[in-house]
Order: C-alpha cells, then structure tokens, then sequence
C-alpha cells in the first residue's frame, strides 16, 4: 500500500485496486491514517465511506488530511523559520509549457525514438544498452566513455541527442503556469528575514520568465553589465533602497526579490572563451551550451564552474541554523545533490526538510532514497508527502502575517517620523 506522506507524526497509507475481470469490475479502496498511535482505517468497495453523516471519498478524506497538516506546518512550526530554500526539479516543469510540453526523461526518450530513431538505434547498438531500459541517462553514460576510448566516433550522435534535450527543454510560460503564484507566495517575507533562496536542477528559463512577468528582481550570479557575465561573488549583494535626506536617512531593502541557483546550468548559458555569458538560448552552439547532461559524469561535473558555485552555495544554504528545506519534484536521484542533503541532515539538527514529489513518493532504487524514508519514519522534523507543484502552490499560504508585520514596521516608522518633525 503506498504511502502519500510519510512523517514520525503522521503517516497515511492509501490502495486502490481493480478486483474481478468483468468490464464492470469494482474498485476496492482503502486508506489508513496512523496520527501519532491513532490508527484510523477506512474502506469501501467504491471508494466513498460515510463521515458525519455524508457520503465522502476516501481520497478525499486522506489528501485533506495530509494538506492540513503540511499546511499547519508551514503556517505554525515553520512560520517563524529565519532560512527558507527551494529545490525544484523537473516535477515543477513536466507537462508545462505552450509549444514545448517539459517532459521526464522517460518522455524524452520516446520523444527521441520518434524523431531521432536512426541515431538512437545507433547508440543503442554501439554501446550494447539494452533498448528494454528507457534510460536516456545510462546510454549517454555508455556512449560518452566509448566515444573518448574510440576517439571521437559518437560525437555527432550524442551532439544530437544533447541538441535534442536543448530543443525539447526549451519551454515558454503559459498563462494557465503555476510559477508565477509560486514566486508572489514564497518572495513574501518580513524584511527581518533572509532572502528567499531558490535552486533547480532544471535548464528551463520558466521561473525567469515567471519572475519577469511578475516585475521580481533575480539575484542570479550574473553581472548587471551587458552581456551579463557570471560571477559568484554577486550572489553576495543585495539591493537597497537609499532614501538620503534630512529626515530619513536609511536604507532599506526592496521587496519582491529572490536568490536563483541553476545547478545543472540554463538554456541561455554560453561557454565564450571560458567567459559564463547570458545569450538568446536559440543560438548556442551544443559545444559552447553550459549544461550538465544526463550522464554519469554529472558528479565530476558539479566540481566545475559555475556549477561548483551553486553546489558550494547550497551545501552552505543547509548547513545555516534555522533552515527549511522545501523539495518540490524532485526525485533524489542525484547523487551530487541528494548527498548534500543527507549530509546536512546529519551536520545541521535544524535543519528541516519538505519532501514533495508526484504521483508517489520518492522510490527506493538509490540507497539515498531508503536513507530519507528511514529518517523521515524516525524525526519529525523531515516530511515526505505526495503532490504535483501545481496543488503544492495552490495550498501553499499566502503569508498574511508578513504583510501585517511590514505594515506596521512601516507605520511605526512613519509616526516616529512623525514625532520627530514635531519636536523640531
């Protein structure tokens, strides 16, 4: 029976299952809510069990009960959290976009078989991949090590392939997109509190997009000169307000701004004689893309620049006391970023961790998905939970209280400016 959240607190386990072979075959449901010891079970051969005194869905019943308490999380336990960073990965991009659908890899892979099919049959006959496993990521491996012991002889099939992955990664924001929500909620803070600090592993441009139509600043690592070229170093600047005159002197911090970190690089990154430029994403050359493809190496590559800023800059993003961590999409199959996280688990006791992934919870394949589960069934602090970005968005609170709190830190300023003039 799966699980749809998975917390020391709270657990709830739902099944549903076809049973007898006639067309009209009825549906067997069941869902088990375990609150701290207080096991409570429902089921129903069609699904709906009663509840004071109406008819409810049992799937109804358990996704409540889950969002109440993600929700009672994050307005209560975690509403005064000083440190709040997003991990987004390509749960937050599949099925978006208006021309371009973003896809998993699994999608790309068919997607490849069908405008690609001579190619792939290629890599695949060349490297001896068993064509049974849809795993795009493996055969780039495969063919990427036969090319450099064979010297260069795949090179125009896995230029292909990662032409390919450019092209269908290329997405343009749809006015139906959740990413536009996503930021006005998360950029909603206290000015007492740190930016907001949001990575991705994803290449897309859908959350600048999201930012630019939302009119929110980016603190992306890039230069303000034109082109904008990368150094890290301007991760560690902000942007104020100066109000110099006799009666305010200070400065103050703009609203509506947010921390980006594209830890696998961007459609519109250039490699130019080793300077990291912004470019029009439809006129890079696959040599000069700054990418880290699905393959092996993506490890070794995370020691590189920029991409060992991003790492550097996250693994220290963890290690800060006070921190939430919200994982959005993000399946934990990658070693050089789920590492970092498990390690900061252990190093970093404040550290708490929102785990959201759909249609179900992080599977068991790598070892560092059993070691998260494990923690999960024994520290409350760490919560895996079932759903898509767009629903996480949809529940996630708008932070009132942050407005009120501005509000009157603003209201208390103006009536001690007040006073002042009066005392002149």
């Amino acid at each position: 029976m799966p699980d749809i959240i998975k917390n020391k607190k709270l657990t709830i386990t739902v099944e549903y299952c076809n049973e007898g072979g006639s067309p009209n075959y009825e549906i067997y449901t069941s869902a088990i809510i375990n609150r701290g010891g207080e096991i409570k079970e429902y089921s129903s051969k069609d699904g709906f069990v009663e509840k004071d005194g109406e008819s409810v869905s049992i799937f109804f019943l358990a996704n409540k009960a889950k969002r109440d308490f993600y929700i009672n999380l994050l307005q209560n336990k975690y509403g005064e959290i000083e440190n709040v960073v997003f991990l987004t990965g390509a749960g937050s991009s599949v099925n978006v976009g208006v021309h371009n659908k973003g896809l998993t890899m699994a999608g790309l892979w068919s997607l490849l078989d069908t405008e690609h099919k001579d190619c792939l049959a290629k890599l695949i006959t060349e490297t001896g991949h068993d064509s049974a496993i849809h795993d795009l990521e493996a055969l780039l491996s495969l063919a990427g090590m036969k090319n450099i012991v064979e010297k260069g002889t795949l090179n125009t099939e896995i230029d292909t392939v990662k032409s390919f992955i450019a092209d269908k990664c290329s997405l343009e924001l749809p006015a139906t997109a959740s990413h536009r929500e996503f930021l006005r909620k998360i950029t909603l803070r206290p000015q007492k509190f740190p930016r907001v600090k949001l990575f991705t592993s994803n290449y897309d441009t859908l959350f600048e997009q999201a930012a630019r139509e939302e009119m929110l600043t980016i603190m992306d690592g890039f230069t303000f000169s034109n082109p904008r070229e990368f150094n890290g170093k301007y991760y560690d600047y902000d942007i104020i307000e100066t109000r110099h005159n006799r009666q305010d002197k200070r400065d103050n911090i703009i609203s509506r701004l947010f921390y980006l970190f594209k830890m696998h690089g961007s459609l519109n990154w250039e490699n130019k004689s080793g300077r990291i430029i912004q470019s029009d994403e439809n006129s890079i050359p696959v040599q000069n893309r700054v990418m880290i493809f699905p393959q092996d190496s993506k490890f070794e590559h995370s020691y590189e620049q920029p991409y060992f800023e991003m790492m550097a800059r996250f693994q220290q993003a963890l290690r800060t006391e006070n921190t939430l961590l919200i994982t959005i999409g993000f399946s934990f199959y990658d070693k050089h970023i789920s590492s970092v996280i498990l390690e900061s688990l252990k190093q970093n006791p404040s550290l708490n961790l929102l785990t959201f992934t759909y249609p179900f919870l992080i599977n068991y394949d790598k070892d560092s998905q059993k070691e998260l589960y494990n923690i999960a069934s024994l520290q409350s602090r760490v919560s895996l939970i079932v759903d898509s970005f767009d629903d996480f968005v949809s529940a996630y609170p708008e932070n009132h209280a942050h407005k009120r709190f501005d509000l009157l830190t603003e209201l208390n300023e103006n009536l001690r400016k007040l006073n002042t003039d009066n005392d002149a």
